[in-house]
C-alpha cells in the first residue's frame, strides 16, 4: 500500500498509463536499458580501435579500457586478436544486436499506445453508455464530443511524448551509469551542472502544463458554441444574430490561439537555451576536471563519450517531457470526463428477465429532480398489453417525464411501477429497453442507406430482408422504398436531408416494428408535420393499435381520438382519465383543448 501510494503521489503520471498496461510498461524499460548497453559497450571499444589504429603492431590491453575491459578480455577468451578488423567485427556485431533490439523496442512501444488507445476509448464508449438518461441531460454535450473527438487524440499524442521521454530517462540513467563507472569524479560534475540547468526548464514545464489545461477547457466551450450554431443555424441566420453569435466563437479561438502561441514561446526558449547550457557545463567541468582534480585525458575520453550520448538523452527528454505537458490538458480532459460518467452511472440491480412484458401497473408513483422540484405525484393506473394509452396536458405538465419512467429512462422516487406484479427495478434495463420502440418529434435517422436505418444495420440475409420488407408494409414505406432507383440501399443523407418530415416519421417507426418491440412510444409524432404527413402517420398508428402496447404523448388531440384510453395530466397528476368522447362530454378543460384545435 505505501509503494502504490508513493508512485501515486510522486510519479502520477506513471501510475495514470500503468493502470492502464500494467506490468508491460516494464518490458518496454528493459528494453531501453538493452538498447543503451550495447550502444554503450560499442562506444567503448572505440578507444582500443584508436590505439591499435595508431600503433598496429602492439595490441591494446583489457586495462586501457579500465571496468570495460571485460569486452577486450572476452575476445581474448575465445583467442581473437586485439586487432582493427577484429575490434571494428565486434563493434558491428555489438551495434546489428542493438539495432535489433531497438527495432523490437520501437515495435512493441507500437503495440502499447495501440492497447492503451483502445482501452481508453472502449471505457470512454463504455462509461458514456452506461450514463442514466437523468444523468445524461445534464452534461455539457459540447465538452463530451469535444473530449471523445478531439482530446482522445492530445491523449495518444501525450503517450507517444511520455512513453519517450520516459525510454530517454532510462538511456540518460545508462549513459550516466557508464559514464560514472568509466570517471566518477567527471561524471558526478556534469551531473551537477545539468541538475542545476534543469531548474530553469522546470518553470517553463510548469507554465506550459497550466496553458494546456486552459486550452483544454476552452476547447470544451468552443464546441458547445460551435454545436448550438449548427443546431440553431436556422434562427441565427433568418433573425441575423450569426454575425453577433460569431463574435462569441471569434473570441474563443483568440484565445485558444494565443495560449498555444505561449506555449510555442516555452518551447522556443526550451530549444534555444539547451545546447548553449549544456555546451557551457560540459567545457567548465573539462577545465574544472583537468585543472584542479588531475583527471586524464583519456578517462575524459571515455566518459566524455558516454555524456555526449547522455546529453544528447538530455535535450530528448526536455524535448519529448515539453511535447508530453503540451498534451496533458487531454488526460485531464479525459480523466475527468470518466470520472463524470462513473458518478453518472446507472444502477443496475439484476439480470432477470421475462419472456413478455404483461401488464405495467403504477402505484402512486412520483418524481422528483435531485434539486428537489416535484415533477409527478401520485400517479397511479395500469397499462395492460396491447392497449393505447394517450397523455395530453398544457406544457410542463409531466407527460414526458411520465412516458420516460414508464420506459425506464428515469426511475421513480417515490411509489412503486410493476411488470406483471414484479417490481420493474428487479428486471434487467437492457432487456426492458430492447422491448420498447421509441418514436420522436424529430425522427433519428442516421446518414446511412434506408436498410440500415430501419435494421440498424444487421446483416443483409434473407430472413432480415424479408424483415425488412414487413416492417417497411406495415409503416406504409413499400411505395416510396420501391420508386427509388436504388430502392433500400438509397443512402438518406445527414439528418435524412432526402427524405421529406414524414417519410422520416415513417422509416423511424418501421425501425421498431423491425425490432420486434411490445411498446411503442409516439412522443408528439406528428406536431412537426404538414397535415397530409399527419394523416399517414395517424394512419400508421391506427394500424398498429391492438398489435402492439402503444404510449401517445399528444398536443394535437387529433391523433389520439381511438386511444383506449386519455389520461389528462395537469401539475404532475392524472386530472383526468378516460376515452375521447368521455372527456369531451366530463372534462371542461379536455373540452375547451379540443374546441381550440382544427380538426
Amino acid at each position: 500500500m505505501f509503494l502504490k501510494n508513493f508512485i501515486k503521489k510522486n510519479f502520477k503520471y506513471f501510475a495514470y498509463f500503468f493502470s492502464y498496461l500494467r506490468y508491460k510498461i516494464l518490458l518496454l524499460v528493459f528494453l531501453s536499458v538493452l538498447v543503451g548497453l550495447l550502444d554503450g559497450f560499442g562506444l567503448a571499444l572505440f578507444l582500443p580501435l584508436i590505439e591499435v589504429a595508431i600503433d598496429p603492431n602492439q595490441n591494446s590491453s583489457a586495462e586501457s579500457l579500465g571496468e570495460f575491459g571485460f569486452l577486450l578480455e572476452f575476445l581474448s577468451d575465445f583467442g581473437i586478436d586485439i586487432s582493427i578488423s577484429n575490434i571494428l567485427l565486434f563493434m558491428t556485431f555489438l551495434f546489428v544486436l542493438k539495432g535489433f533490439f531497438k527495432f523490437l523496442d520501437s515495435y512493441y512501444k507500437v503495440s502499447l499506445q495501440i492497447s492503451f488507445v483502445k482501452k481508453l476509448r472502449f471505457q470512454m464508449l463504455e462509461g458514456l453508455g452506461n450514463v442514466s438518461y437523468q444523468n445524461f441531460v445534464g452534461l455539457d454535450a459540447g465538452r463530451i464530443q469535444n473530449t471523445l473527438s478531439g482530446e482522445v487524440y492530445k491523449v495518444t499524442g501525450a503517450f507517444i511524448s511520455y512513453f519517450n521521454t520516459l525510454q530517454h530517462a532510462v538511456l540518460l540513467l545508462v549513459y550516466t551509469g557508464l559514464a560514472f563507472v568509466s570517471d566518477w569524479k567527471f561524471a558526478l560534475l556534469v551531473s551537477l551542472g545539468g541538475y542545476l540547468s534543469n531548474l530553469i526548464f522546470k518553470i517553463l514545464f510548469k507554465k506550459t502544463e497550466f496553458a494546456s489545461i486552459t486550452i483544454s477547457a476552452k476547447g470544451h466551450l468552443f464546441q458547445s458554441f460551435l454545436i448550438q450554431a449548427v443546431q440553431h443555424f436556422k434562427y441565427l441566420k433568418a433573425t441575423a444574430y450569426f454575425v453577433k453569435y460569431k463574435k462569441k466563437l471569434v473570441n474563443q479561438i483568440h484565445e485558444i490561439e494565443n495560449l498555444q502561441k505561449r506555449i510555442g514561446l516555452y518551447n522556443s526558449l526550451l530549444n534555444g537555451l539547451r545546447e548553449p547550457l549544456i555546451l557551457i557545463i560540459v567545457v567548465v567541468v573539462i577545465v574544472v576536471q583537468i585543472s584542479f582534480l588531475g583527471g586524464t585525458v583519456s578517462s575524459i575520453l571515455l566518459s566524455l563519450m558516454f555524456f555526449y550520448r547522455a546529453l544528447n538523452y538530455v535535450i530528448s527528454i526536455q524535448s519529448s517531457w515539453q511535447m508530453f505537458i503540451s498534451q496533458f490538458g487531454g488526460i485531464v480532459a479525459t480523466s475527468e470526463m470518466i470520472e463524470m460518467f462513473d458518478s453518472g452511472r446507472e444502477e443496475r440491480k439484476s439480470n432477470l428477465s421475462t419472456e413478455r412484458l404483461g401488464q405495467i401497473q403504477l402505484k402512486d408513483v412520483g418524481f422528483q429532480f435531485k434539486d428537489g422540484s416535484q415533477i409527478l405525484k401520485n400517479i397511479s393506473f395500469s397499462i395492460n398489453p396491447k392497449e393505447a394509452l394517450a397523455f395530453v396536458g398544457p406544457s410542463g405538465s409531466g407527460k414526458t417525464t411520465l412516458v420516460n419512467l414508464i420506459v425506464g429512462l428515469l426511475e421513480p422516487t417515490s411509489g412503486s411501477l410493476l411488470i406483471d406484479g414484479q417490481d420493474r427495478s428487479d428486471l434487467d434495463l437492457t432487456f426492458f429497453r430492447n422491448k420498447i420502440g421509441y418514436i420522436t418529434q424529430e425522427p433519428v435517422i442516421f446518414n446511412d442507406t434506408i436498410f440500415n436505418n430501419v435494421t440498424f444495420w444487421a446483416e443483409k440475409n434473407s430472413e432480415n430482408i424479408l424483415r425488412f420488407n414487413q416492417a417497411i408494409e406495415l409503416a406504409n414505406l413499400t411505395d416510396f422504398v420501391m420508386q427509388l432507383e436504388r430502392k433500400e440501399d438509397t443512402p438518406l443523407g445527414d439528418n435524412g436531408v432526402r427524405a421529406s418530415g414524414g417519410q422520416k416519421q415513417r422509416i423511424s417507426i418501421a425501425r421498431e416494428l423491425f425490432k420486434q418491440v411490445e411498446i411503442i412510444v409516439f412522443d408528439e409524432a406528428t406536431s412537426a408535420l404538414d397535415s397530409d404527413s399527419e394523416k399517414v402517420i395517424q394512419e400508421n398508428i391506427n394500424s398498429l393499435q391492438g398489435k402492439y402496447t402503444l404510449l401517445l404523448i399528444a398536443h394535437r388531440l387529433s391523433t389520439i381520438k381511438n386511444a383506449n384510453c386519455i389520461y389528462l395530466i395537469k401539475s404532475g397528476e392524472v386530472a383526468a382519465s378516460g376515452n375521447f368522447e368521455t372527456l369531451m362530454r366530463e372534462d371542461a378543460y379536455f373540452n375547451r383543448m379540443v374546441k381550440l384545435q382544427e380538426f
